[in-house]
């Protein structure tokens, strides 16, 4: 039924209403699976900007912006439009968006095909789409530790 109480459907709104839909670009819950159903998820959204030490438990959705560092011991999803300039500590992490700074994922990353980033990578499996743009060093298997302890000299009076 119409808005107007005419019982022919309005084709042009409904038109319009799919071509919207159908360009609107896939939201961060399209790559958000989350860790622990009883718990919901943090969410940064877009056009909120975050500026210091943000640590969480759980699960951590970024749509908007961060600078400092993050920690979270859940899944932590960075969306296509995120832009962040911090040092990422993540149980797991799914990142879409841009990144300036070390990452250290203690199991799984993933980096879809708009991610950027621009820094030390440091996980125990990673996923990497056609796409991804990377620059630095990264280290993947075994036990994950940050690429700048893994590097450090070992020297002994042996």
């Amino acid at each position: 039924m119409s808005l107007f109480g005419s019982s022919q459907p309005d084709e042009a709104f409904n038109k319009q209403t799919r071509a919207e839909s159908a360009a609107v670009p896939p939201s961060i819950s399209s790559f958000h699976t989350p860790t622990n159903k009883n718990m919901p998820a943090t969410v940064i959204a877009k056009g909120v900007k975050l500026e210091g030490e943000f640590k969480s438990q759980g699960d951590v959705l970024i749509e908007g912006e961060v600078i400092g560092n993050i920690q979270t011991d859940g899944l932590l999803t960075v969306g296509p439009e995120a832009v962040l300039k911090a040092g990422i500590s993540a149980g797991d992490a799914v990142i879409a968006g841009k990144i300036e700074g070390s990452i250290n994922v203690k199991k799984r990353l993933e980096l879809k095909a708009t991610a950027k980033i621009k820094g030390d990578i440091s996980c125990q499996t990673a996923v990497v789409e056609s796409g991804a743009a990377m620059q630095g060093n990264v280290k993947c298997g075994e036990e994950s530790k940050p690429v700048a302890e893994s590097n450090k000299s070992v020297t002994s009076n042996g």
